[in-house]
């Protein structure tokens, strides 16, 4: 193997491990480190090439937008160390992007014709992604069955968690990586491309993370409109189907899915104490996220902060608060800027997303740029409640999205 493909190899290998670490804690760090060091290098031996290259300046400018908006948040912060820090640390996704746009566009930007071309690499991306999701999907069902996965982890009680182990993670991320799934299933024959729907299917169910569940069928929708024209009303009766039989089953065979089922079926009621047990009492973190909003509207609480100022803003019949505990963030992406970030960070938050948009919008239908773009617009439904927006492991998901969607649209059509 030549020198050059063997440097867009190693990329490719440090960007899959980035996600493949996810399950193991901070490790993941560990490969964006890599391509962050990687990438400044780059940046500081090829700055004057880099500013012709035509995604350069969308991912600097997102990069200098998000920065922005956790800075200016930091200023006043609650926990000033943790924003500040926040704010400076988001610049290792901007090199890590750097680096991997880089190398994925040696081919068409600096002539080098044994390099692999941007549009290789990312269906060969594709290919691994989906492998990797699958296998999570698989190890979590033998999880459901056995009680244990394949490298002998519990579950959480309640939930299934496959290799997360303690974390419940395992619905959101399959939910992230169930567009890549179906871009490769397309490839694929019939009967793989059911089987493998329904083995991600079942394991974004039993999860019991609901969020995961709305967004799972956010993106089966979006992929049948979008790629199944001649087909698509009847590929949605099927899978509508499918999910209704696999949930029935599960409902009659799995006591944890049935109580996550009769919980959110709550809403239904009309009453506040029931909506809040829907939502998992949510209303009481929502209602101070508001109330820190209305207390600092111009720049917040500070990113990350939410914990340490939540004392002073619940209410005193909070059910966080009675606990001795407090909420760790606002558990919706928009309160969660304007609480943590105010409006000038909303502002700065609308920005990035109208500016990603913008980049990603004449290629969106292109195979690799649909899964990642799709999955970010799932993450950001106004109907979703997950994690933090500034937490290590959420920026890493949404930042790997951003930087790998870019290599499509970088791609030769």
């Amino acid at each position: 193997m030549n020198p050059v493909r063997r440097q867009q190899w190693m990329m490719v290998v440090l960007l899959v491990a980035v996600w493949g670490l996810l399950p193991f804690g901070r490790l993941s760090e560990i490969p964006v480190l890599v391509l962050a060091i990687i990438g400044m290098g780059i940046t500081f031996r090829h700055r004057v090439l880099l500013s012709k290259q035509p995604w350069f300046i969308g991912l600097t400018v997102l990069s200098g937008l998000y920065f922005l908006l956790t800075l200016v948040s930091a200023l006043d912060s609650y926990w000033p160390q943790k924003s500040f820090t926040v704010s400076f640390a988001s610049w290792r996704f901007y090199f890590m992007g750097v680096a991997v746009l880089w190398f994925s566009t040696l081919k068409q930007n600096r002539q080098e014709t044994t390099a692999y071309s941007a549009k290789e690499l990312s269906f060969l991306i594709i290919k691994i992604m989906a492998i990797v999701a699958l296998f999570w999907g698989l190890d979590a069902i033998v999880q459901a069955i056995l009680g244990y996965d394949l490298f002998a982890r519990e579950s959480y009680p309640g939930r299934l968690t496959g290799i997360f182990g303690d974390n419940v993670k395992l619905g959101p991320v399959l939910a992230l990586m169930l567009p890549v799934v179906l871009i490769w299933t397309r490839s694929q024959r019939r009967w793989i491309r059911w089987l493998a729907l329904v083995a991600i299917m079942v394991a974004i169910l039993l999860s019991g993370t609901r969020s995961a569940w709305l967004m799972m069928l956010f993106i089966g929708f979006l992929f049948a409109w979008q790629f199944l024209p001649k087909s698509r009303w009847l590929t949605l009766i099927k899978a509508g189907v499918l999910v209704l039989v696999i949930s029935f089953l599960m409902a009659m065979l799995v006591p944890d899915f049935q109580q996550r089922l009769d919980r959110s079926a709550e809403v239904l009621s009309g009453q506040e104490s029931a909506l809040d047990y829907a939502l998992a009492d949510r209303l009481p973190i929502w209602h101070s996220a508001w109330q820190m909003y209305k207390k600092h509207p111009i720049n917040g609480v500070g990113a990350r902060a939410f914990r340490k100022a939540y004392p002073d803003f619940a209410a005193q019949d909070d059910p966080w608060v009675a606990q001795d505990g407090v909420s760790l963030q606002a558990h919706h992406w928009v309160l969660e800027l304007m609480a943590e970030t105010g409006t000038l960070g909303f502002v700065f938050g609308l920005a990035l997303i109208f500016i990603y948009i913008s980049v990603v919008k004449n290629k969106f239908k292109h195979p690799t740029v649909w899964p990642y773009a799709t999955a970010l617009l799932a993450a950001f439904l106004p109907v979703v409640s997950l994690y933090s927006l500034f937490s290590s492991f959420w920026s890493i998901c949404l930042w790997w999205l951003v930087i790998v969607s870019f290599m499509g649209v970088s791609g030769e059509d």
